[in-house]
């Protein structure tokens, strides 16, 4: 099953209103939001694991959230930290140079504020990384995967996140480049 897909089934309504109330936005704008982040949050990934040591820090970041899908409402009320630091916190380890532009696409197709949009990256990130977790480690503690096999991966997951969400298709285009060629 595709990451996007897995990921979408941990973000029900509850979840939605949860995000909701968190960014202070009706619940079908929030719904709409998120439709248009997690595309751009695998397809940001997938295009960090092509760049040296990327895949590596993906599958740190994974691992460190690999319990997420069990608490996903608790770590969406915990909402975005206030501070991530110079190093782009989390973001900055899953997208690299890539975060303006994974912001950037989120935030033109969705509507938010630059602000809102940062938080909602910031609430989504540990829900797709703890599912990506889940399917390429199998539950087990990962030591090391291939990284050549994770970047893969993710291209893939990229490419189906672009032929199901044809309202970012061109965005998630824009943010794969050279990554989307067949």
């Amino acid at each position: 099953m595709a990451l996007l897909d897995m990921a979408k089934q941990y973000l029900g309504d509850a979840q939605v209103a949860q995000i909701s109330q968190q960014l202070g936005i009706d619940p079908r704008i929030a719904q709409a939001a998120i439709a248009a982040a997690l595309p751009m949050i695998v397809s940001g990934m997938a295009r960090h694991a092509e760049q040296p040591q990327g895949a590596d820090a993906i599958q740190q970041a994974a691992t460190a959230h690999e319990d997420v899908p069990d608490k996903v409402s608790d770590v969406l009320q915990a909402g975005a930290p206030a501070d991530v630091g110079a190093s782009g916190g989390l973001l900055g380890r899953i997208f690299g140079q890539h975060h303006d532009a994974v912001q950037q696409g989120v935030q033109r197709s969705s509507g938010l504020d630059a602000e809102k949009t940062k938080k909602l990256l910031m609430m989504l990130s540990p829900v797709v990384l703890g599912v990506l977790a889940r399917r390429q480690f199998g539950g087990q503690k990962a030591t090391h995967v291939d990284p050549g096999q994770l970047a893969g991966a993710l291209q893939q997951d990229a490419r189906t996140a672009q032929q199901q969400s044809p309202h970012v298709g061109g965005l998630l285009g824009q943010i794969l480049g050279a990554a989307q060629s067949p």
